[in-house]
């Protein structure tokens, strides 16, 4: 029943439920600008995952989910973005459960401003958001300039030269007009500093180690924000069909050695099994080994470093 604590608004929103689950959403309001507060810097390689809720049949004439990673100075820079005014420099990704006349297939749009001027706008299908599906997960992936969007696993933006040369240090959603009863809700956001571009490392080095792969306390179950680095991996595997890889599992220090060694294999086994059942990697071309906690990284001193040491490494074998 209450806005959120560290978000901020020039509008209104409020906390609510859906369809007696317990899980909490963000109401958006109409014709409203919201931002979360308590930072000050985007990194330049980050992911930013978050769900979508829209009202069911929502209509083609209600606004679209604007998405925006831009420029502020002040507290009160980020109502600067709306339907018809922008501020300074910005990355704006919009998404929509409806196509005009096609109620399967939803849209999206992309639209940077770089010194309050549109230097790039499109438009693209979205075939993951739409009547049917009107409950979805969004992953947006910076690279330092380049930007991509996926939609509940479907590739929508990769686009080398979206982010420009500036400080981005605000996050902002926005909405326009919704007809009758309509709204969107978002919930479970999630931003986080990511490591390197995972196709390159892997093709060009014949290694890559991450922590970014993350799995239930104490299970081999991976998460659902593990799906960005497992995309990116099992595209890097179908376009390069002849590689052979090892994927070897790591765990902190917490639990005996024995349990260790097995849970790292079983993590490992998971991704394997993942990459065969999402992308068609051969799971002949794909070996599996855990080592526990038997070859940390960092010493296991903090839970930072403890997470260091929760990984997953690759390697081409040759």
């Amino acid at each position: 029943g209450d806005f959120p604590v560290n978000w901020t608004t020039n509008s209104s929103g409020e906390v609510v439920t859906i369809s007696g689950s317990d899980e909490k959403w963000l109401k958006l309001s109409s014709k409203g600008t919201f931002s979360p507060l308590n930072f000050n810097k985007l990194p330049e390689n980050f992911t930013f995952e978050f769900d979508v809720y829209a009202s069911d049949q929502y209509s083609y004439y209600s606004t679209f989910l604007n998405i925006g990673f831009v420029t502020s100075k002040t507290k009160t820079d980020y109502t600067k973005w709306s339907q018809y005014t922008k501020g300074d420099d910005g990355v704006i990704l919009k998404i929509h459960p409806q196509n005009e006349g096609v109620p399967k297939i939803g849209r999206s749009r992309v639209v940077v401003v770089s010194g309050k001027a549109e230097i790039l706008k499109n438009e693209a299908r979205l075939s993951s958001f739409n009547h049917n599906q009107n409950r979805v997960k969004v992953q947006i992936w910076r690279q330092k300039n380049r930007l991509r969007m996926y939609v509940n696993g479907e590739k929508v933006w990769d686009l080398p030269n979206a982010f420009q040369e500036v400080k981005y240090n605000c996050i902002v959603f926005y909405t326009h007009v919704y007809q009758k009863t309509d709204a969107f809700y978002i919930s479970n956001l999630r931003l986080a500093e990511a490591g390197e571009d995972t196709r390159h490392k892997l093709i060009a080095t014949g290694t890559f180690t991450t922590n970014e792969i993350l799995f239930d306390f104490n299970k081999a179950t991976i998460k659902s924000s593990a799906k960005t680095v497992l995309t990116e991996l099992g595209n890097a595997l179908k376009d390069n069909p002849t590689i052979k890889i090892s994927i070897t599992g790591h765990t902190d220090n917490v639990g005996t050695d024995q349990a260790n060694q097995k849970l790292s294999e079983q993590r490992a086994e998971s991704v394997k099994d993942y990459l065969a059942l999402n992308f068609g990697i051969e799971k002949s071309k794909m070996i599996t080994f855990g080592k526990g906690a038997s070859e940390p990284i960092v010493e296991n001193t903090s839970e930072e470093n403890k997470q260091q040491n929760r990984r997953v490494e690759f390697n081409i074998i040759h």
